[in-house]
């Protein structure tokens, strides 16, 4: 029998990277200039890890299916999150249609890594900054915890928590988990 592990989806911009906030909305940077990470996440990634949680992290990036953002900036922005935090694997939407069975708040590349890492969705946490996140987790049967960044955008429900850092959400993880 195969065992199947547990996981902790993560969206990139918002949670682990700073979002660009312009109009009270949240953006992903596309410069190194722009870019910068939040600081409590190596500590509370750590403590995820430690107790045997992959880290998926599932993001949205329109920016780069249309060119508004280098291929080169954005890996080089991957590398430095990954040199800090160790996550497993990555998984990109480059789609700008709600459409894409790819694109957050549809399952397809949650689905793509349940399968791809024998993952048991029971176990399992998304943490996002947004509806399109929470909805997506709700989609797959996955518990979700929205970090409130004060957006003025319509807010998530049925996620688990509502906290206001990683460092929080890892937290309720670790107490629930």
């Amino acid at each position: 029998m195969v065992t199947k592990k547990k996981a902790i989806f993560l969206d990139r911009d918002g949670v682990l990277v700073k979002s660009i906030i312009k109009n009270k909305k949240g953006y992903a940077p596309r410069n190194m200039k722009e870019f910068s990470l939040y600081p409590d996440i190596a500590d509370a990634c750590a403590k995820l890890k430690k107790k045997n949680y992959l880290l998926i992290i599932i993001t949205n990036q329109p920016d780069l299916g249309e060119k508004l953002i280098e291929e080169q900036v954005f890996n080089k922005m991957n590398k430095i999150l990954n040199n800090l935090i160790n996550y497993d694997k990555m998984y990109v939407s480059k789609s700008h249609s709600s459409n894409s069975y790819f694109r957050k708040p549809n399952p397809g590349l949650f689905k793509l890594a349940i399968s791809r890492y024998k993952i048991d969705i029971s176990k399992c946490f998304m943490v996002g900054d947004r509806k399109s996140d929470i909805d997506a987790a709700t989609k797959i049967n996955c518990k979700s915890i929205f970090i409130d960044r004060n957006y003025e955008e319509e807010k998530p429900k049925g996620q688990i928590a509502q906290v206001s850092s990683l460092k929080r959400a890892a937290d309720v993880i670790l107490k629930r988990g």
